[in-house]
C-alpha cells in the first residue's frame, strides 16, 4: 500500500468525521432525554420504596394490635377482650397503588431504555 493511498484513507476518514459531529442542539436533546430517563427510574423507585414502608407500617400496625398486652389494655380501658376491628387490607390499598405506579414507570424506563438502544 502506498503513502497516497494511506492519506487518501486519512482524508476521508476526518470527512466522514466532520459529517458525523455532533451539534449543540443534538447535545440538548440528549440531555433532556436522559434527564427524563433519571426522573423516571428515580420516581419508580420512590413510589416503591414509599409503598415498602406502608407496607411494613401495616404489618407492624396489626402486629401491634394483635399483641396481648393490646388485647390486655383494650380490656382494661373498654371491657372487651378482643383485638381491635381494624380492616387492614383497607390499609394496604396506598401501598398496592404506589407499588402498581412504581412498577409501571420502572417499566416505562426499562422500555425507553431499550428503545435508546435499539
Amino acid at each position: 500500500m502506498s503513502l497516497d493511498d494511506l492519506l487518501k484513507e486519512g482524508e476521508a476518514g476526518v470527512a466522514n468525521k466532520t459529517d458525523e459531529q455532533i451539534t449543540l442542539e443534538d447535545l440538548m436533546k440528549i440531555n433532556l432525554q436522559n434527564r427524563k430517563m433519571t426522573l423516571l427510574l428515580i420516581s419508580g423507585l420512590i413510589f416503591i420504596m414509599v409503598s415498602i414502608l406502608n407496607f411494613a407500617y401495616v404489618i407492624a400496625l396489626q402486629s401491634t394490635t394483635l399483641s396481648t398486652q393490646y388485647m390486655l389494655y383494650r380490656y382494661i380501658v373498654t371491657g372487651q377482650y378482643e383485638n381491635a376491628p381494624i380492616d387492614y387490607m383497607r390499609l394496604m390499598i396506598p401501598s398496592i397503588i404506589a407499588a402498581a405506579i412504581g412498577v409501571i414507570l420502572f417499566i416505562s424506563y426499562t422500555i425507553e431504555r431499550r428503545k435508546k438502544g435499539d
